[in-house]
């Protein structure tokens, strides 16, 4: 009588374990840092958000990779073509994802790095940053327009709320 309840418990417990193991454990992380050139939803039955980054190289150095969270998966999407950076953890199998890598978070390359020079790069950045600002400052007169604007923004393109946001800082 024992065993034949034994032996369920043990089996259920060996393989309760052997898929943390194999799926939710992180083996490594890491960053990869390059261009965005893929993100999609893939499958039917279990969809996956699937990706490739390009790090240069064009195939040479191409890394397929994963997102859990779909809700950084989107704001990935909306980065599609962009230099990225991408943080991730490795696991022993992705099943059902294509891949073994997972991205935990992201930020744009060089998102921070915006210095107030006389180069062009930079000076059409930050005129950018001042007409978008001068944009939104202009709408706080009609208080509805404004947070519907902002609204509409958060929803379509979270790269633009954040600098929404930057905006207000």
């Amino acid at each position: 009588m024992k065993w034949k309840i034994l032996i369920p418990v043990l089996i259920v417990t060996i393989l309760v374990a052997t898929k943390f193991v194999l799926w939710d454990f992180p083996v490594s992380n890491g960053k990869r840092v390059g261009n965005l050139t893929k993100i999609s939803k893939k499958g039917k039955f279990l969809p996956t958000w699937e990706g490739t980054i390009d790090e240069g190289s064009g195939d040479i150095l191409t890394s397929k990779f994963s997102v859990r969270n779909s809700e950084l998966a989107q704001e990935l999407y909306n980065y599609e073509g962009k230099e990225v950076i991408l943080y991730y953890d490795e696991y022993i199998l992705g099943w059902p994802r294509d891949t073994a890598y997972v991205v935990t978070e992201w930020k744009p390359k060089n998102f921070n790095s915006l210095r107030v020079t006389t180069s062009g790069d930079n000076a059409l950045k930050l005129l950018s940053k001042t007409l978008f600002c001068s944009l939104l400052g202009s709408l706080i007169n009609n208080e509805d327009l404004y947070q519907k604007v902002k609204a509409h923004v958060k929803e379509n393109n979270l790269y633009l709320f954040n600098q929404f946001n930057e905006c207000n800082n």
